[in-house]
Parts: C-alpha cells; sequence; structure tokens
C-alpha cells in the first residue's frame, strides 16, 4: 500500500505524544507537589520556575516539529504552576511583613511545610473547567492551525487529538478534584504543622505520586488500544487507505463570491445531515505531495467548465501523519460569466452576506477557516510590518477588506508569521512585555530577505 510504513509510523508517533505529553505535563506538576513540603520555599519556587521552564521550551521545540503535537495540555499544566508560584510568593511576603496563621489555626512561618497540592490541585480544576467550557481556541490551537492548516484542524490527526485531549483534561480535572477533596478534609480535621508525620507523608507525597504512576499505567493501556485498533483493526483508518489531495476554489467575480449550499456539516444518527454553504468548486484526487498551477488550472476547467480567468495559489494545507493535503486558490472571474454557461452552480454573496452566514453558523468548517485566515493575514499585512509596529500613524487603525482587491495584493498567505503579528502588535498594551520576551523572533524577522511588495504606506488610497 501507499506509504504504509510512513502512515503507521508517524500514527505511532501521534499516540505515543499523547501519552508523553502526560507524562511529562502531569510529570512536572506532581513533582513540585512532592518537593514542596520537603524543601525551603525559596526553593521551590526556584524549582517551580524550572518547571515552567522544562514545559516552555518542550512546546516551543514540539511547534517547530514537521509533525503536529497537541500541546493543550502542556499549557493547562503551565497555567496551574504559574498560579502556585504566585501563591507561594504571596505567602514569603506575608510571612515576612506579618504573624500568619494557618486555617488549623497554628502560627506559619518560612520553616513551616508548604503543601503546595492544596492549592495546586483545585487550581487544576478549576483550569481543566475552564479550558473545557471555552468556546474559543487557546493560544496553542492557533499555533498549530497557522503552522499546518485546514487539513490538520479538520482531519484525522486533529480529530484524534481533540478527543483524547478532552479525556486527559477530564482525567486530570477528576484526579485532582479527588486529590483536593481528600487532601483538603485531612488538613481541615487532622492535620498539625508541629513535625511531617508518616500520615502526612502518606496524603501529600505518597497520594499524589501514586495517583500519577496509576495515570501513567492507565493511558498507556488506552494509547496502546488506540495504536492497535488504528493501525492494525480498523480496515477504515489511514494506515491502509491512501491519501488524498484536494484542490478548493474559491470563486471570485468582482466583490461578489460563489457559493453552494452543498456543504456536510453534520450528520445525525438517523443519516440525517446538516447542509452548510461551501465552495462549489472542490477536486478530490490521489495524494501527490506538489500541484503546479498550470495543473490547478486543468483541474479547474474540468470541474467547472469555465475557460475565462485568473487563478492565485493562497495557502497549502499538509498532513504528514497521514498523507492528506489541501490546496487552496483564488479564482477571479469576469463580471459578464453566466452560471448558466458553466458545469456548476450556486449563488453569488457579497463579503457582507459571508459575514452574516459565519454568524449564523451556515458555512462549513473548511470556508470558515479558509475565510479567517485570509482575512486575518489581509488585516495584519495591511496594517503592520512583519515584527507587528503600526506602518499608520494611526492608533488602532483599521483598513478596508475588499473582495475585488484580492487579486492585487501580493500576501504571503503560507507564512505563519502574519498570524501571529494579528495577534502580537502595537495596537496591543502587552506588545512591548511580548517583544522584550521574544527579542530573538523580532530580530529575525526583521531580517527577512523576503521584499515587501506593499505600495509606498502614506498613500492611503493606494494601500486600501
Amino acid at each position: 500500500m501507499f506509504r504504509q510504513n510512513e502512515r503507521r509510523q508517524g500514527m505511532t508517533k501521534a499516540i505515543r505524544g499523547l501519552w508523553s505529553n502526560w507524562a511529562i505535563g502531569f510529570g512536572v506538576l506532581t513533582g513540585l507537589t512532592i518537593a514542596s513540603p520537603l524543601v525551603p520555599h525559596i526553593i521551590f519556587i526556584a524549582m517551580a520556575l524550572i518547571g515552567v521552564a522544562i514545559l516552555l521550551k518542550i512546546r516551543g521545540t514540539q511547534r517547530k516539529g514537521k509533525m503536529p503535537v497537541c500541546c493543550r495540555l502542556n499549557q493547562q499544566v503551565t497555567a496551574v504552576i504559574f498560579v502556585a508560584v504566585v501563591v507561594t510568593l504571596a505567602v514569603s511576603l506575608a510571612v515576612s511583613l506579618w504573624d500568619i496563621t494557618e486555617l488549623t489555626g497554628e502560627a506559619f512561618n518560612s520553616d513551616t511545610p508548604l503543601l503546595i497540592i492544596l492549592v495546586n490541585a483545585p487550581v487544576a480544576v478549576g483550569v481543566s473547567l475552564s479550558f473545557l467550557l471555552n468556546r474559543r481556541e487557546p493560544y496553542v490551537c492557533q499555533t498549530c492551525k497557522a503552522t499546518f492548516g485546514n487539513v490538520i484542524e479538520q482531519g484525522f490527526i486533529g480529530g484524534l487529538y481533540r478527543r483524547e485531549w478532552r479525556f486527559q483534561t477530564r482525567l486530570l480535572c477528576g484526579l485532582t478534584l479527588v486529590l483536593a477533596v481528600v487532601d483538603w478534609t485531612y488538613y481541615l480535621n487532622s492535620y498539625t504543622n508541629v513535625t511531617f508525620t508518616r500520615e502526612d507523608m502518606f496524603f501529600f507525597v505518597w497520594l499524589p505520586a501514586s495517583t500519577y504512576v496509576l495515570s501513567l499505567v492507565y493511558l498507556g493501556f488506552r494509547c496502546y488500544a488506540l495504536w492497535n485498533y488504528y493501525c492494525n483493526q480498523d480496515e477504515g483508518n489511514y494506515v491502509r487507505r491512501p491519501g488524498t489531495t484536494t484542490l478548493r476554489y474559491l470563486i471570485i467575480q468582482g466583490d461578489r463570491m460563489l457559493l453552494n449550499f452543498r456543504g456536510v456539516g453534520a450528520r445525525y444518527l438517523n443519516d440525517a445531515v446538516m447542509k452548510k454553504f461551501d465552495t462549489p468548486a472542490i477536486d478530490v484526487a490521489p495524494y501527490h505531495a506538489q500541484e503546479t498551477p498550470g495543473e490547478a488550472d486543468m483541474t479547474f476547467r474540468r470541474i467547472s467548465g469555465i475557460r475565462d480567468f485568473e487563478s492565485k495559489p493562497v495557502y497549502e494545507s499538509a498532513d504528514t501523519v497521514t498523507f492528506q493535503n489541501i490546496f487552496h486558490y483564488f479564482i477571479f472571474v469576469p463580471e459578464d460569466l453566466e452560471l448558466a454557461d458553466t458545469d456548476i452552480t450556486g449563488e453569488w454573496f457579497t463579503w457582507g452576506n459571508i459575514l452574516q452566514m459565519a454568524r449564523q453558523d451556515l458555512l462549513t468548517r473548511e470556508l470558515l477557516s479558509e475565510i479567517e485566515r485570509i482575512y486575518t493575514v489581509v488585516m495584519a499585512w495591511k496594517t503592520y510590518d512583519i515584527t507587528g509596529r503600526c506602518i499608520y500613524p494611526i492608533k488602532h487603525y483599521r483598513p478596508t477588506f475588499r473582495l475585488r482587491d484580492l487579486h492585487l495584493w501580493d500576501v504571503n498567505y503560507n507564512d505563519p508569521r502574519w498570524l501571529r503579528v494579528a495577534r502580537y502588535n502595537q495596537d496591543k498594551w502587552w506588545y512591548p512585555l511580548w517583544g522584550l520576551l521574544n527579542i530573538r523572533t523580532l530580530c529575525r524577522d526583521a531580517k527577512s530577505p523576503e521584499p515587501d511588495p506593499r505600495v509606498d504606506p502614506q498613500n492611503f488610497d493606494r494601500h486600501d
């Protein structure tokens, strides 16, 4: 079968990554929890900062890899540890300034064991619930989508990562909830800080340690079952099934885009489907790594019957695990084109119509991802330079966006730096702090050899 060994290896790495992310993230959190009552407060703060640095380094390394890795759990654990550091610093400051007591009524000083699990466990529950209930994508997911495109988000790997992340987050929430209830109950009823007894050692050290080990074993069996199913037993899996290359064409006529009520948004148990608007020009072919402009034009002529058009590549989405990829194109057709003379059907919609349909959830996920990326990149490209500095002397300036101008703009939609600029730019109050923390990235981007094809930014009319 085509690339079956490569697919199996990629699937194995992806599933193994789910287990290793849990082992590292929950492991760092558990290690700090175990160490907190055994080391001085200042040592614990140093250890926690080192733990955060390790998690951030791992996340940065994973983002630079060629294969997508889910970093959501890493971000959750980092947030929990950060809260623990803040609480520890606040406690240390309070001890140095005032005479404070614990909730049990006993005096607390710098030599008193620091039971950070009483903070970590409830905070982990809160952070897990906030991630589960929050409808907005976290930054790590936005970065992954910017790097790998739609095929990861909407393909097999994206679905696997979303499902397993939710499972692991629920598991983290459940385990830390149990630890919080048990340890807080023991703390309020039986704990004394005169000496660190054998019972204290059990509840605050051995219990979280054993919980971590048991979770490793449990998730190890689960990941093995996933690997065995997807790589050996599932006849419809992506290991045996040939890869595909999808060509998606966004057809634009002046200030209008052609859409068709054909996309399947959801499928229900009774086989009923929810149809949504999508582009009518889509072609699926056997996998090939590259698509030349000539081949893309020939394919569009074949599926649309349109002969007079101008094509422009937009960006590519590639899945190197299951060998699926998507090539996105603009197709600009003349104003006098009649759909009755072509092989495609649909209706013309303005940009305002498309935004309204997006708000009403009437667009497919594929089309919504495309217009979000195009709009975000264009607005960032027209407003800021590659380092995020404003090119106009107007605070929070918002340039215009018109569909008819897309064929005039020389924008690199494949460059994920523009998506980063849209999030971190000079109009955001935290930009100076972010720039200080990412000075190497900004210096590298400032020296980018790619020329800026825009016109003089002082000429507002031409640039818009």
